[in-house]
């Protein structure tokens, strides 16, 4: 056993933390509107758009688009009628129009033809009268919300803002727009409508569901996020974000926290009286946190895993600095369970953190005489229900697949392609991927796995077809009776391809999938685990990976301006590999997750955001990690901006 103090480690004193369109059915009846002389818009990608010339009818009309769903294709496409227009629009258009309108929000109060409400409403978004475009703007959300056309509904509350929507909608769509963007992990879009919202309401239109929203949505912020808030928020936003900020410093701290927050309302005396903000803000000030004195930690220090359990000591007592309060006393897990316990009681702990590995997680936290509550670092695994005091948290491949599967969502990609080799760990992150993505979406992703370069490069002209395109050149070449020189052409209805494989597997596939794709197509986008990636790889040639997209850990993501205790770590561990420096980075995390736990298990919405992730406490007491998005280009790895769609 090693007892540790952070007085003890002046090496670390300086150490700081730092659309998818899915609808079948043809509309049965044509909806012309007189008087909405208006052109098609550009199709959100990624339904596919066509515009035909039609005849017109027998009775001439004014010119009108028509919203037609092509039974075919299952996306949506738009024809263009071409009629006289009439010069003058009269009462009874308007008439028309409002009956129109009606009769949408009729249809989708009834949840009856979706088609049909969708295609009045698509139409009455360029109405020549204001008010019924006011009044269209919450059908025609719905509209698009119920008829999965998500790209539409995101081009919409892109382009508009909430003073374009007739009043007494106002607070319903925000609602609505808000909870679709939250769930699209759309954060800032989603605040900019529940600012604008609660800047127009003030405290006397204050609707207690969209400000548990709003709150919900600014405690999953990262600190980089919030500064860029508060750069030009306006008086009512501002207050919130400081009241975030005083949550997320003194969460646990019952008395700093309530001091904290009668001052912001002193500060603030236009905002609510604290009685009348989410029940969530005043939960987290009286719901005291763990404040461990003496912590135990259970690690691998001798035998064959003592590497990893040295790794993940260093992360902890780099992260004691910031609680010098706080003794560390560390047990070799290489012992038998009443050793263990033995060392525990003789250390009087009040807190332990570990074991690490699966069968020491095992042999302990099922022991009736168990008392301590723990972090255990690796994940449950049993259906037990959970220890409201035993908490999980493990560096798992199945939170980078299910990341993958939300981000291809929020970027509308409808026919991906899994490919991964065939080891353990990339073959259980390939089937949690496509379990996810067939409860999401209905149907199964294209899958491909390999085990040897001759095997890849075949399964890419293989799904790529690049072998049909070669052959019909060899025919034709034949029959012409000379050599006919011609491009080859890929399949083109792949969007985006997920690869799970090691950092040298994924240098001979990116340069394979760039020269199979046909020369005249658009790039096809290539997304990687953390397992392609390599920090020993990158230093020497990063040329091959140029525009792969991949999710790592924010402690492998270089970052401008690099982090202090970044620095401090490449001075005097700068040969440390990537498993070795990840265990680093859990065992800080660790640490700083101890006093954050019981608030997370009170609102699970709320994220730290640590060196292995954004974490929250999810279901059966499992942390989940939001990892960092990055992507290769320019000669390095460079974190994507997470308040754009890159």
């Amino acid at each position: 056993m090693c007892i540790v103090k952070s007085s003890k480690f002046p090496l670390w004193c300086s150490l700081h933390s730092a659309f998818r369109p899915a609808i079948a059915p043809v509309l049965g009846a044509v909806v012309i509107l007189a008087g909405c002389s208006q052109t098609p818009p550009p199709a959100p990608a990624p339904a596919a758009v066509s515009k035909t010339t039609v005849a017109a009818p027998e009775k001439p009309e004014a010119e009108a688009e028509v919203f037609k769903l092509d039974p075919n294709a299952g996306e949506v496409s738009y024809q263009r009628v071409e009629q006289p227009v009439t010069a003058i629009a009269t009462d009874a258009f308007e008439q028309q129009q409002r009956d129109l309108l009606q009769e949408a929000k009729t249809l989708l109060e009834e949840k009856l033809k979706p088609e049909r409400s969708l295609a009045i409403t698509h139409n009455l978004r360029l109405s020549t009268y204001g008010q019924i475009r006011q009044q269209n703007m919450l059908p025609l959300l719905q509209s698009y919300l119920v008829n999965q056309q998500f790209a539409a509904a995101e081009l919409l509350l892109e382009q508009n803002a909430l003073t374009e929507v007739a009043p007494a909608d106002r607070t319903e769509f925000t609602l609505l727009a808000a909870n679709f963007l939250s769930d699209n992990k759309q954060l800032l879009s989603a605040l900019r409508w529940l600012f604008a919202q609660d800047e127009l309401a003030g405290n006397a239109g204050a609707d207690a569901e969209l400000q548990n929203l709003l709150w919900q949505n600014l405690v999953q912020l990262s600190p980089q996020q919030r500064s860029l808030l508060v750069k030009n928020a306006r008086p009512r936003a501002a207050a919130w974000l400081n009241l975030v900020e005083i949550a997320v410093t003194f969460a646990g701290q019952q008395q700093a926290m309530q001091q904290a927050l009668d001052d912001w309302q002193q500060r603030h005396p236009g905002m609510p009286e604290l009685s009348a903000l989410p029940k969530a803000i005043t939960e987290l000030a009286s719901t005291p946190a763990y404040q461990p004195a003496r912590v135990g930690v259970i690690l691998p220090l001798s035998g064959n895993m003592k590497a990893l359990g040295e790794a993940v000591q260093l992360g902890m007592v780099a992260a004691s600095t910031q609680a010098p309060e706080r003794s560390l006393h560390f047990i070799d897990s290489n012992q038998s369970a009443e050793q263990i316990l033995a060392a525990l009681e003789t250390t009087q702990v009040d807190f332990v953190v570990g074991p690490l590995l699966r069968e020491d997680v095992d042999k302990l936290q099922t022991l009736p005489n168990w008392r301590w509550p723990t972090l255990f670092l690796n994940s449950k695994q049993d259906n037990n229900q959970p220890n409201p005091d035993q908490f999980y948290f493990a560096l798992s491949a199945e939170d980078e697949a299910a990341q993958m599967v939300e981000l291809f969502q929020q970027r509308h990609y409808q026919h991906p392609v899994l490919i991964s080799a065939r080891s353990p760990i990339n073959q259980r992150m390939a089937q949690h991927f496509q379990q996810l993505w067939q409860e999401k979406n209905g149907d199964k992703v294209e899958s491909y796995s390999f085990n040897t370069q001759d095997e890849l490069r075949s399964l890419i002209t293989t799904f790529l077809e690049t072998a049909a395109s070669t052959e019909r050149v060899n025919e034709i070449s034949k029959y012409a009776g000379s050599t006919v020189n011609a491009e080859m052409h890929s399949r083109q209805d792949v969007d985006a391809i997920y690869l799970l494989a090691d950092p040298t597997q994924t240098r001979l596939f990116k340069p394979f999938i760039d020269v199979s794709v046909s020369p005249t197509a658009p790039a096809l986008p290539i997304y990687a685990s953390s397992r392609s990636h390599s920090l020993a790889i990158d230093r020497t040639d990063i040329r091959d990976l140029a525009g792969m997209t991949l999710t790592e850990i924010p402690w492998l993501v270089p970052q401008q301006p690099q982090l202090p205790l970044r620095a401090e770590y490449e001075q005097l561990f700068a040969e440390q590999d990537e498993t070795s420096q990840r265990l680093f980075a859990m065992g800080y995390d660790a640490m700083a997750l101890i006093g954050r736990l019981k608030q997370q298990q009170q609102f699970p919405a709320m994220l730290h955001h640590g060196l292995t992730g954004s974490l929250r406490l999810g279901k059966d007491q499992n942390i989940q990690r939001q990892l960092t998005v990055a992507r290769y280009g320019k000669g390095k790895l460079t974190a994507l901006d997470a308040t754009k769609n890159n």
